[in-house]
């Protein structure tokens, strides 16, 4: 230390750089896990349920189970969901309702829900003075009908930015032709609707030609969720066999996602749409939803 070196530390102006009594401001870092814990964790659950043994009907279907099955892997392995999958007897109405009812009030901003059905779609006589062709559409649980208002129900409990995508693969039709019944008990038609007729077939064939109110009375843009159906509410989706049991509208939806996991709701429609409908699948699969979900990745 020279002199003057040694004058400035006795005014307390010098301090050397080993001197252990130097002071430092402590600054905090900020760190991932800091972040995580602040925002929390984010939820990706699908839950996937499907009917392919229908109780005391000759209407049972072969490609359900398996549609369920595919689409829990695909949620699983590609896109990193917990899932929960029910088939058969254990789809009852209570057990799909609370398990979705669950979900949706354990979610939370920036979570992410899928629900998934296979089964047989139907309609029955509208009681709610909502749809112009005095239809209800629902779905054939094992114990009873999930009706669309229902659905709706839940669904719009959805806290604000949770994002959520309901898939359907069955009929949700307003029309009924005795041709297609005689069909339903075909064992030598390859393609089976997924349709279960509603006992009062002849009010619905007079009702047929009245068109939906479905497009106006819940416009898309106030969806808060995505609706994806193998069909349109005048078509049926079919149960066949390619490459095993499956239904048309979820063999070719899985395809294109295993194919190109990361894209848009609407970019995946495209692609959807060059498969189906076709001569041997004649259904039309609906996307539904604002423009701003549409255009998001899917499941993500």
């Amino acid at each position: 230390m020279t002199l003057i070196q040694w004058i400035l530390k006795l005014l307390g102006v010098y301090k050397p750089h080993n001197d252990t009594t130097t002071t430092t401001t402590s600054i905090p870092e900020t760190t991932t896990e800091t972040t995580t814990q602040i925002g929390g964790k984010k939820m990706k659950k699908a839950f996937c349920f499907s009917i392919n043994d229908y109780p005391g009907t000759a209407n049972d279907l072969s490609g359900c189970n398996s549609d369920s099955q595919h689409w829990s892997d695909l949620f699983k392995n590609t896109y990193g969901f917990e899932v929960e999958r029910i088939c058969d007897s254990l789809d009852t109405r209570s057990t799909v309702i609370n398990t979705m009812t669950n979900l949706i009030a354990n979610s939370k901003p920036g979570d992410v829900l899928v629900f998934s059905y296979s089964g047989h779609g139907t309609s029955i006589q509208d009681t709610h003075n909502d749809e112009m062709d005095g239809r209800d559409e629902a779905i054939c649980l094992w114990d009873g009908l999930l009706l669309d208002d229902n659905i709706r129900d839940i669904l719009n409990k959805l806290p604000v930015g949770v994002k959520c995508t309901f898939i359907a693969d069955s009929c949700f039709s307003g029309t009924v032709t005795r041709a297609f019944l005689t069909t339903m008990n075909d064992t030598s038609y390859v393609s089976k609707p997924r349709y279960m007729p509603p006992q009062d077939n002849m009010e619905a064939i007079k009702l047929s030609g009245l068109p939906s109110l479905r497009a106006f009375a819940y416009p898309e843009e106030g969806m808060n969720h995505i609706l994806l159906s193998g069909a349109s509410d005048a078509e049926y989706s079919y149960d066949t066999d390619i490459e095993g049991p499956t239904g048309a509208f979820s063999y070719y939806a899985i395809k294109i996602l295993k194919e190109t996991p990361h894209i848009t709701y609407n970019d995946f429609y495209k692609k959807l749409r060059t498969y189906l409908p076709c001569s041997q699948y004649p259904q039309t699969p609906q996307l539904e939803g604002s423009e701003e979900n549409k255009n998001s990745f899917m499941f993500e």
